[in-house]
């Protein structure tokens, strides 16, 4: 009988809930949403600002330190010119904020450091059913505008999480977003700590959709989704994964074509080493093999591990009680440096 550890990956998502980020992040985005909505330019361009983003989606893990405040205004016309959007944005954040107010390419970035973190004020402008954004155009500098539809991914999100489900008859054991704050934490623990938390979110929810998982555990969510990825990231080398927010457009990554390679790499490790976590009788072993995988908590002040081993388990992978000892050799095998 395969070692599930149910408790252990509760305790696991536990240790990985962004806790106290994601109050800080509700009022920062309040305190930066009361600025833009106070000035009377933007007023007239009916400002309406949201959060959004991991933090919006309930899929951010410890710790994340930026906040996405989408800026919409929706009497914004065609005429609207990003850059001089984004400069008056910048001056009025500025008056509010003194010194904490970086004018980027594409947003607009406050500081908050007694939170010890910062939010990106990005601008939009109707575009049919959804909206642009500014987007630098690498040849001048200049910025031109991008079609984009965060709250989309909101909404399939939740109808994600309404969909799949840890036990059939529970509506709220939805396992969809559990699995997607699992595989960002596999990410910051496999691939260095690049960016791109929002591309592998994105890849989770494709294997959601492709594979039409129904599996009876987290463990096994989590296995075949990373077997996924794994065999799936070579493909996108070139072309990333299909937006699912907007019809013929694909997701954009800032890293080169080496560190989607590298990162192909990486997930076929930890694919790998799921599937033996996964098929371990031992549960001293199996949990072993899952605390490498998930790694250790980042950005904060001390790391610790994401997932505890059961009581009754050393921690080479051994049982503390000989009238505990279970089937299975009584230590993990040698030789797995890859995984350390």
């Amino acid at each position: 009988m395969m070692a599930t550890l149910a408790t252990q990956f509760r305790e696991a998502l536990s240790a990985i809930e962004p806790g106290d980020d994601a109050k800080h992040a509700q009022d920062a985005h309040k305190q930066v949403s009361k600025v833009l909505e106070a000035d009377e330019k933007l007023r007239k361009l009916g400002v309406a600002p949201l959060l959004i983003g991991s933090y919006k989606r309930h899929v951010s893990i410890r710790r994340v330190k930026d906040v996405d405040v989408f800026a919409r205004l929706t009497e914004a016309d065609s005429s609207l010119r990003p850059g001089a959007i984004l400069d008056h944005v910048t001056e009025v954040l500025d008056k509010a904020f003194p010194g904490c107010v970086e004018r980027q390419h594409r947003s607009v970035k406050v500081d908050f450091p007694d939170y010890d973190l910062s939010v990106d004020v990005v601008i939009a402008r109707p575009c049919g059913d959804h909206w642009e954004i500014p987007q630098k155009i690498e040849a001048d500098g200049r910025a031109s505008w991008v079609e984009t539809n965060p709250t989309k991914m909101t909404e399939l999100t939740t109808e994600a999480n309404k969909q799949f489900l840890l036990y059939d008859d529970d509506e709220d054991s939805g396992v969809y977003v559990p699995v997607v704050k699992l595989v960002r934490q596999v990410r910051r623990t496999w691939v260095d700590d690049q960016r791109g938390g929002y591309y592998f979110e994105v890849l989770t929810y494709h294997a959601f959709q492709d594979k039409q998982l129904n599996e009876k555990t987290i463990a096994a969510y989590l296995t075949l989704v990373l077997r996924w990825i794994a065999d799936t990231l070579p493909e996108l080398v070139d072309d990333g994964p299909a937006d699912p927010t907007l019809p013929d457009k694909t997701i954009k990554t800032k890293a080169t074509v080496d560190q989607i390679k590298a990162a192909a790499d990486r997930f076929a490790e930890a694919a790998e080493l799921a599937e033996e976590a996964l098929a371990e009788e031992d549960s001293c072993r199996a949990a072993v093999m899952w605390r490498n995988l998930l790694g250790v908590t980042k950005n904060t002040e001390q790391s610790e591990y994401v997932f505890p081993l059961p009581d009754y388990c050393n921690a080479d992978g051994t049982t503390k009680y000989s009238s505990t000892l279970m089937k299975g050799a009584p230590a993990v095998p040698a030789g797995r440096g890859r995984y350390a």
